[in-house]
């Protein structure tokens, strides 16, 4: 009895050690279970992490061709825009030197004007003077040779008369002291007659040939001048004509267009772009009129901030309908959108970015979403450090993982 009851006490003492070793097993499977788990984890971590740095460095490369590409762009969109700074300071380089020769020209024309009327004014009195003269010659002639035809027919009749040489009669005259009164008072007259005359300036032909050959040179520089300035003016307006043609052209082109995308992005209205003084179209300013749908005709200022966004996106794809630009920055142009136009402006983007390549900052996940092919932002996963992140999309897939709740992203 005594024996048995020792022999059950053993048997479930034994029983009790059997179960510990059993629950002793059982957690060593479990335990070795959970290490073979964490095993199996880390190895997929290693061989996911092994996956994102061959990801991350085959992205490196994309990034390094894609900034090398941009770097290309940058450069040969700086050359250009280099040639076309030289180009329009070399228009207006010629254009201030056409007006600068314009003004010369014209004050040299003044002066030769000048000079040509005090020549002028000199040469007629030049001729008024020689014309006089040749007036008081020709009395003079006249009178000297009416004074020579008294002189020879008083000797002749005196010498007919008294039948002896007039130098024999005056020889004889004054030895018998006749009167000579009669003889001094016609000499006195004959005299005065001459004083009347004046002097006679005998450089008078000489100065009125010089006159007219200082008219002469004169009369050749104004007319060369004249020329030279109708030279420049005819210069300066074929200028005039073509930066006009040119720029009438562009404008009515981006117009329409403008129009084009104004109805797109509203569904609907009038719009216009108009010149304060369509007569002189380089010189005045652009005026914007929009009229959304359901809204009279107004000038831009007067319209939302979501309906100017809206005009202002309409003309710049109006203009790259005319002439794209191989990229564009877009700095939070859909902030003041609602969801509605949103869409359309994504749209517009889509549309466009066949041809240019936009950088757009943004803080809407659906611009983000729907428009890019590339987004680039800022995370915080933990208080106080950000991180960037860079998700590449491919019909709106992503590529790489994202990390949720950016901060801020660029599209």
């Amino acid at each position: 009895e005594a024996t048995l009851g020792a022999a059950r006490a053993q048997l479930a003492d034994g029983e009790a050690r059997l179960e510990e070793a059993r629950e002793l097993r059982t957690r060593w499977q479990v335990e070795q279970a959970q290490a073979q788990a964490r095993v199996q984890v880390a190895s997929d971590r290693e061989r996911r992490l092994g996956d994102e740095a061959r990801s991350m460095a085959s992205r490196m490369d994309t990034l390094h061709a894609e900034l090398a590409g941009l770097s290309e762009a940058d450069t040969a969109l700086a050359e250009q825009m280099n040639a076309w700074q030289m180009d329009l300071e070399a228009r207006e380089a010629m254009l201030a030197d056409g007006e600068a020769r314009l003004a010369d020209a014209e004050q040299a024309v003044m002066e030769a004007d000048e000079g040509l009327a005090v020549a002028e004014r000199m040469l007629d009195e030049a001729r008024r003077r020689v014309s006089t003269l040749g007036e008081e010659l020709h009395h003079a002639e006249l009178r000297y040779t009416e004074l020579s035809g008294r002189r020879g027919a008083i000797r002749e009749r005196l010498e007919t008369e008294w039948r002896k040489p007039l130098e024999e009669l005056l020889a004889g005259a004054m030895a018998t002291g006749l009167d000579d009164d009669a003889l001094r008072a016609e000499a006195d007259d004959v005299r005065g007659q001459l004083e009347q005359l004046g002097p006679v300036n005998v450089l008078a032909i000489e100065e009125h040939e010089e006159t007219q050959r200082r008219l002469d040179f004169l009369t050749t520089q104004r007319t060369d001048l004249a020329e030279a300035r109708a030279s420049l003016q005819q210069a300066i307006k074929e200028i005039d004509t073509t930066a006009r043609e040119l720029f009438l052209g562009t404008f009515t082109q981006v117009r329409e267009n403008f129009r084009q995308i104004f109805m797109s992005l509203f569904g609907g209205g009038e719009c216009d772009l108009m010149l304060e003084n369509p007569e002189a179209p380089l010189d005045c300013d652009i005026e914007i009129h929009a009229s959304p749908r359901g809204k009279k005709t107004q000038r831009i200022h007067l319209l939302s901030s979501g309906e100017r966004a809206l005009v202002a996106l309409s003309l710049l794809f109006g203009i790259f309908l005319t002439k794209p630009s191989p990229f564009c920055l877009l700095d939070e142009v859909d902030a003041p959108l609602d969801d509605a136009n949103v869409g359309r402006f994504v749209r517009m983007l889509n549309q466009f970015k066949t041809r240019t390549q936009f950088i757009v900052i943004t803080h809407n996940p659906r611009t983000s979403t729907e428009a890019a092919d590339a987004v680039y932002g800022v995370t915080m996963q933990e208080p106080g450090v950000s991180s960037l992140v860079s998700v590449r999309m491919r019909g709106r897939a992503v590529e790489e993982e994202a990390v949720a709740e950016p901060a801020g992203a660029s599209a």
